[in-house]
């Protein structure tokens, strides 16, 4: 292999490396999974700090019905929830035991989100959301 050859293979693979293995092509790929349980009704974690473009799985791993939502007019208490400015609101609906809802974070900045069934026994979880 010339020496040409080899600075182009080198330049090649550098430029691979990043565009595809670039720390927010990375977080793309990543899930990172919330359980819901029942007794108490929780979030687990309740905290999770994740870069732009990470996605959270919450799975209802309980047996009663559970939701994740930011959207204030679902929430029994408005100020129980919480988004980062140009956030758009997501909900799950309902899910019933068994049940997963994935999102997608593509804003920086805090959420705070609630279940709706549970919203009263504190049933509360926050991301923050990294550049």
């Amino acid at each position: 292999m010339t020496k040409r050859s080899m600075l182009t293979l080198a330049a090649a693979a550098a430029t691979f490396s990043l565009v595809f293995c670039s720390p927010r092509a990375r977080a793309a790929d990543k899930t990172v999974v919330v359980t819901m349980t029942d007794k108490p009704p929780q979030y687990h974690p309740e905290n999770l700090k994740i870069p732009v473009g990470t996605t959270v799985e919450w799975q209802n791993t309980a047996k009663t019905l559970h939701d994740v939502t930011t959207d204030a007019d679902s929430a029994q208490n408005p100020a129980d929830v919480k988004l980062p400015p140009g956030a758009k609101p997501f909900d799950s609906g309902f899910m019933a035991p068994g049940a997963s809802y994935k999102y997608t974070f593509t804003v920086p900045g805090d959420y705070t989100y609630v279940c709706i069934p549970h919203e009263k026994d504190h049933m509360v979880g926050h991301v923050t959301v990294t550049k």
